[in-house]
């Protein structure tokens, strides 16, 4: 009994280490978060300067919807 019981503990928990399901996402979510934060910091260095923080603030407003585009299918 306590070797069943040991099996079916070892097969759960090497099920659980191999399930790599939500991995992928979580990259995604990382990638996106060093994106953000380089542009955080590209936005705040180029705040004095309204003209290139105005051409920063509208390609990223276009890339942000075109990805809104694609995402939603319009």
């Amino acid at each position: 009994m306590v070797t069943t019981l040991m099996q079916k503990l070892f097969v759960k928990a090497s099920f659980s280490l191999r399930n790599e399901k939500g991995a992928q996402s979580i990259e995604w979510i990382a990638l996106a978060a060093v994106v953000l934060a380089v542009l955080g910091a590209v936005a705040t260095f180029f705040s004095k300067d309204e003209n290139v923080g105005n051409a920063v603030s509208g390609t990223l407003s276009d890339v942000i919807e075109h990805i809104g585009d694609k995402i939603t299918g319009d």
